[in-house]
């Protein structure tokens, strides 16, 4: 009877360290490769979605050759194409830079007033303040005006991705209702992950979406999710072996998000 005692202590003991380690992994950012890489134009897909879906439930980067936004929701992968439609993503399809983590939100706040894309961060700035550590924001709203943009596939040699960027098209969406899917990456990781705010768009029917341009809204329910812990998975190909990463243009960034004010 004293040995089965010990031998259940023991299991109840590993269960227990094994559930501590599994809900503290879960305040992780897991990336694959880096906002650099596919700066300079390494858009090959190197992660799987099945892949990416065992690293969290809410994410965004893009799709293997840039051939759309990619937004990953309740644990389903999207692509907003240059039309502006969405489709499902393949498990077997690939990435070649994401984020993904376990969303837990670590606070959740009603905007009920008037709110634009800056004042949005504005707001998050003050109401999520530690500027050093990564947050994962999903947003819940109804939005009388979205602006969203995606690109179509880019072709080999694949050029920079501030090149690729003026094939993007544009499209609006008026009086609809769905998910702002987002990270605000600390200005230090710049070279890791897009410095600031960066938002995709999917609506809630799963027809449309995008990369978040611009927006006016007067209901969100802004839920936030702090993450001390960021897991980084690199190429391991030619291409990255060989390609120039120390040299960085602040700026060619921000005309690639798009940006005209705050980040």
């Amino acid at each position: 009877m004293r040995r089965c005692r010990t031998l259940l202590t023991g299991a109840l003991l590993l269960c227990a360290i094994g559930c501590a380690r599994m809900n503290a992994n879960r305040d992780v950012v897991y990336m694959t490769s880096t906002i650099h890489a596919l700066v300079v134009g390494l858009f090959d897909g190197e992660t799987t979605f099945g892949e990416l879906k065992r690293h969290g439930d809410l994410g965004l980067g893009a799709v293997d050759a840039v051939a759309g936004e990619l937004i990953l929701a309740d644990g389903k992968c999207y692509s907003a194409r240059a039309d502006g439609s969405v489709v499902v993503l393949d498990d077997s399809q690939k990435s070649p830079y994401a984020l993904a983590t376990w969303f837990d939100p670590d606070r959740v706040l009603e905007i009920n007033d008037e709110t634009d894309f800056d004042q949005l961060k504005k707001r998050l700035d003050a109401e999520f303040p530690n500027a050093n550590l990564p947050y994962a924001f999903r947003i819940e709203g109804t939005f009388s005006y979205i602006r969203a943009r995606s690109l179509p596939p880019a072709s080999k040699p694949y050029p920079r991705l501030l090149e690729a960027v003026k094939t993007q098209r544009q499209f609006e969406f008026q009086n609809t209702s769905g998910l702002l899917i987002g990270f605000r990456m600390p200005d230090h990781l710049d070279s890791v992950g897009v410095p600031g705010y960066h938002f995709h768009f999917l609506s809630a029917d799963r027809k449309g979406g995008g990369h978040l341009m611009a927006f006016r809204s007067n209901r969100l329910r802004v839920a936030g999710d702090l993450s001390p812990e960021i897991h980084l998975v690199l190429p391991q190909g030619e291409a990255f072996s060989k390609v120039d990463l120390t040299r960085r243009d602040p700026n060619e960034i921000n005309q690639i998000m798009g940006r005209t004010g705050p980040k």
